[in-house]
């Protein structure tokens, strides 16, 4: 953490991943902003040229604060080239928590558009758990894409007593509509 920055609270790790000559990760952070009720969290991307070297944190995080996401997982459609970062939003409703997977996609991994994203599974969709879902990880599976995920089932906004889920996306992945 670095006071002043967009990762002035925390710093977790993420998703790390060989882009050329470097290594990227994209890893979770959270900040505060005057008159905001609660912390602001978003995905920064730190450097490294040696994983056994330093890392070097980009000035500006990957997607603007006010997006509240976190926790990461990419996936690479080579049919089209291009980037899908699967990752948490957090939701506000009496209380901070998880509340859907979204998606966002690019074709350079050092350039991400906040207006490029979508919803990929919340509550609307998923059959098990209505209002808290997140931790996203994604696996290529054959010709399927597995998103795994973690939630407390039903109407719960817990942290605690998280269950795994599961849910598939069929390959190739292209944008939406």
């Amino acid at each position: 953490t670095k006071p002043g920055t967009y990762y002035s609270i925390t710093a977790s790790p993420g998703h790390v991943i060989k882009n050329g000559d470097e290594y990227l990760q994209f890893f979770s952070c959270t900040t505060e902003k005057p008159g905001n009720p609660s912390v602001q969290r978003t995905l920064g991307i730190a450097r490294t040229k040696d994983l056994d070297g330093p890392w070097t944190i980009d000035p500006q995080p990957m997607v603007p604060i006010e997006e509240q996401v976190e926790n990461s997982s990419l996936y690479y459609e080579k049919s089209i080239e291009i980037w899908f970062l699967f990752t948490n939003h957090i939701g506000i409703d009496g209380g901070e928590y998880t509340d859907a997977i979204w998606v966002y996609w690019s074709k350079d991994l050092n350039q991400w558009d906040p207006e490029n994203k979508a919803v990929v599974l919340d509550g609307q969709n998923c059959t098990w758990s209505k209002k808290c879902i997140g931790l996203p990880s994604v696996v290529q599976v054959g010709k399927r894409l597995a998103i795994f995920y973690d939630a407390p089932g039903g109407n719960s906004t817990s942290h605690m007593k998280r269950h795994i889920g599961l849910a598939w996306l069929d390959l190739p992945l292209s944008l939406p509509k």
